[in-house]
């Protein structure tokens, strides 16, 4: 049994203001713009902001779909009616990402069983109000893990019938657009319940004054046997936590 954290969602690289909690702590999960194909039907103008009021373009005011200084979207129409990369999606609890080029996918094949015994949970950066400069990492949510998909071996016709198998996943839905993926090497994680998206986020590093600027925090590192202790997570590395998923899960939706 095994609880693995991944760095994932909106972050000032591809969404501007960076996120943020509302005054009184809740979170808004908002998901990094789409960069491909899609047959997604969410987009910035009607994803909603069930915390803060309002829609996702109401709140965001220039995204950036490759991540790139000159891909910045400022048009408030153009940013309402681009699809989000609804990935992780916690409705139809599934996720998936690349293995190579700074992907997720060897993490998750290494560390999750498909036995429904493990979690994987998720964090990113955000601050804690307007006034705050900071991006400490938060934990915004977790999936108990039922099945692990390792995409990659797999081409052509091959691959094309194992993706077909998770029409809710965002890289599925890239493929059904394109016909081609975007990545050949995904692994996909199906999820099943519980499953939660935390409406107050767990804080888990703090700020350095030099590189990585940020790092696990030592109450976190040890109240969730984080191993490696306090890691550096400014590029938002995996944590791997020495704990079952039942204890995960209890400690934090009781309070941390």
């Amino acid at each position: 049994m095994t609880v693995v954290l991944v760095g994932v969602g909106a972050d000032t690289e591809h969404l501007r203001p960076a996120l943020e909690l509302t005054e009184d702590g809740a979170f808004d999960y908002i998901p990094i713009p789409e960069s491909y194909p899609t047959i997604e039907e969410s987009t910035y103008g009607n994803w909603q902001l069930h915390h803060r009021g309002g829609y996702a373009s109401e709140f965001v005011d220039k995204i950036s779909p490759r991540g790139e200084d000159s891909d910045w979207i400022r048009d408030s129409e153009q940013i309402a009616s681009h699809p989000v990369h609804h990935d992780p999606n916690f409705e139809a609890m599934t996720f998936g990402d690349r293995r190579r080029q700074g992907g997720k996918g060897t993490t998750l094949v290494k560390y999750l069983d498909s036995t429904g015994d493990d979690i994987l949970g998720f964090y990113t950066g955000m601050r804690e109000g307007p006034d705050d400069s900071n991006l400490n990492r938060f934990l915004y949510g977790y999936m108990t893990v039922e099945s692990v998909h390792d995409l990659s071996p797999l081409d052509g016709d091959e691959f094309h019938d194992a993706i077909e198998q998770f029409p809710q996943n965002a890289h599925a839905k890239r493929f059904a657009a394109a016909g081609t993926p975007k990545h050949d090497d995904l692994v996909i994680v199906e999820g099943c319940r519980p499953t939660s998206r935390l409406d107050t986020p767990i804080k888990i590093s703090e700020r350095l004054d030099r590189a990585p600027w940020y790092q696990v925090s030592r109450r976190f590192a040890d109240q969730f046997n984080v191993r490696g202790g306090q890691k550096g997570i400014g590029r938002k590395f995996p944590l791997i936590l020495d704990m079952d998923g039942d204890s995960f899960i209890e400690t934090v939706e009781v309070g941390f």
